[in-house]
C-alpha cells in the first residue's frame, strides 16, 4: 500500500508490536487520517498511552490550515506561541487522569533552540513513512537519524540519563547510506555522519557537546544571514505570551471563595502549575508586615498605607497580566475581597480601599468551595460565572475539576458541571 495514500489501512494488516495510545490522542490520529492529511510521529512511540511531555508530529505543509478544525473535533485546542518556527501546539485535558495532553505539530524539519537551521527533509520523510497500528512513523533509519540530530542540535549534545538507551538504539539502527546521513555530510562535511555514528555507538555521551557545537557552527556558516535573522526574529516573537486564539489581550480572571482559606490558596496555587498558557497567582493585600514596624517615631497609618499599596499593586498587576492574555488567579486575604466593601480606619482608609477594589478586575470565574447543597452565590460576586466545588473531596480532585472548568472557558467549550473526578 502507498505510504502517502489518504485512507488509513486496517491496523491489523501491519506487523510489529502496536503501541498503546491514549484515547484522545488516538482520536486525533484518526482525524488526521480521515482528512487524508499525511503525518508521522517523530519520536516517543512508546510513550503514547500516558505521555510524559509533548507528542511530536510532522504533518504535510499543505494541510496545516485545517489542523485547528480537525483537532478541535478530537478535543484539542490550539495555543498560539509565536517564535517557534512551524510549530503549532494543541492541548487537551483529561480530568479523570489529571493529565494534560500536548500535540507539538511541525510542517518542516528544522533544528536549533530557535528553529534557525531549516532543512528540506520533511517531504521525503512523509513519502517514506511506515505504519504501526494507529501510528505513522518515519522509515526506521530516518527515525533514528532524526532523534540523533534532535539530541545534537536541539539539546546541544546533552543526553538525559533516561534517554541514553534510546540514543544507543538509534545509533545501532542509523546508517550512513540514509538520505539524512547524506544531508549531514553535505551540510557539515564529508564523513560527519560516520563520525557521529561512531561516537554514538561508543556510548561516550559526555563527549557529545563538542561535536554538537561544531555541527551547529557549520550549519550557521552555510547560511549566516538567514540563520541569525531567523534566530533573532523568533527570540523577539517569544516575548509575546502564548494565548488561545481569540483571546489576545483578554485573559481570564479566576478567584475562589469559601470558609477554608488554606483550601482556597491551595486550589489557586495548584491551578497555576502546568497550565498551557502562562498563569499568575496573585495574593491581594499580601506584603504588609504582621506586626507594626518597631521604631521610635512610628508614623500614624503607615501599616494601613503599606497594606493598601500592596493591594493596589496587586490589582494593577492583575490587570497587566490579564491584558497579556494570561490566566490570573486572585487570592484575597478573606472572602470580603469579592464583596467590594470599603474598609479601613478614617476617610483615607475607606477611600484607599475603595480605590483598590475599583482597580481589581472582576473575576470571570468564581469557584465556591463548599458543600454543593449549602452553596449560595457570594455577595459581591458580580457577573462572574459561579462553579461550586465539593470541599469534601481530596484537594487533587478539586484541582482537577477546577482545571477542567478553566480550560473549558479558555477553549470555548465549557465542560459539564464538575462532579468530583477522583
Amino acid at each position: 500500500m502507498d505510504a502517502t495514500s489518504s485512507g488509513p489501512p486496517d491496523p491489523g494488516e501491519w506487523g510489529g508490536e502496536q503501541p498503546a495510545v491514549h484515547p484522545s490522542i488516538a482520536q486525533a490520529f484518526r482525524a488526521l487520517d480521515g482528512a487524508g492529511l499525511p503525518w508521522v510521529l517523530l519520536r516517543g512511540e512508546d510513550d503514547l498511552a500516558r505521555p510524559d511531555g509533548d507528542v511530536d508530529l510532522l504533518v504535510a505543509e499543505a494541510g496545516v490550515e485545517r489542523l485547528d478544525a480537525l483537532l478541535a473535533g478530537a478535543g484539542f485546542r490550539r495555543v498560539v506561541a509565536r517564535g517557534h518556527g512551524s510549530h503549532r501546539f494543541y492541548f487537551s485535558y483529561d480530568a479523570a487522569e489529571h493529565l494534560w495532553l500536548k500535540l507539538d505539530i511541525v510542517s518542516e524539519i528544522s533544528f536549533g533552540p530557535f528553529q534557525q537551521w531549516r532543512t528540506p527533509l520533511a517531504r521525503g520523510c512523509l513519502q517514506r513513512r511506515i505504519r504501526n497500528g494507529l501510528v505513522w512513523l518515519p522509515a526506521t533509519t530516518e527515525q533514528a537519524w532524526l532523534l540523533l540530530l534532535h539530541i545534537m542540535l536541539d539539546k546541544g549534545g546533552v543526553v538525559r540519563p533516561e534517554r541514553m538507551e534510546t540514543v544507543r538504539v538509534s545509533g545501532a539502527l542509523a546508517s550512513t547510506d540514509d538520505v539524512i546521513a547524506a544531508f549531514v555530510d553535505r551540510q557539515v562535511g564529508p564523513g560527519t555522519a560516520a563520525e557521529l555514528l561512531k561516537l554514538v555507538r561508543s556510548g561516550s555521551f559526555e563527549d557529545f557537546p563538542g561535536p554538537a557545537l561544531r555541527m551547529a557552527a557549520a550549519l550557521t556558516r552555510n547560511a549566516p544571514l538567514r540563520t541569525r535573522a531567523t534566530a533573532a526574529r523568533n527570540r523577539v516573537l517569544r516575548l509575546n505570551s502564548p494565548t488561545v486564539p481569540g483571546r489576545a489581550f483578554r485573559g481570564i480572571v479566576v478567584a475562589a471563595t469559601g470558609p477554608d482559606a488554606a483550601a482556597r490558596t491551595a486550589l489557586l496555587q495548584g491551578l497555576a502549575q502546568n497550565f498551557p498558557i502562562p498563569s499568575r497567582y496573585l495574593r491581594l493585600g499580601a506584603g504588609a508586615p504582621a506586626q507594626p514596624v518597631r521604631q521610635s517615631g512610628r508614623i500614624p497609618g503607615a501599616r494601613l498605607g503599606r497594606s493598601l499599596a500592596a493591594r493596589i499593586g496587586g490589582a494593577l498587576a492583575a490587570r497587566y497580566h490579564c491584558l497579556r492574555g494570561r490566566v490570573v488567579l486572585l487570592d484575597g486575604p478573606d472572602d470580603a475581597t469579592w464583596r467590594r466593601q470599603p474598609g479601613g480606619a478614617g476617610v483615607g482608609g475607606r477611600m484607599g480601599t475603595a480605590l483598590a477594589s475599583a482597580l481589581t478586575p472582576e473575576p470571570g470565574l468564581l469557584f465556591v468551595l463548599a458543600a454543593p447543597a449549602a452553596a449560595d452565590r457570594p455577595p459581591g460576586a458580580g457577573a462572574a460565572e459561579l462553579r461550586v466545588l465539593d470541599a469534601a473531596q481530596p484537594r487533587a480532585a478539586i484541582r482537577s475539576a477546577a482545571t477542567e472548568v478553566v480550560w473549558g472557558q479558555l477553549a470555548g467549550s465549557p465542560p459539564p458541571e464538575p462532579g468530583g473526578h477522583g
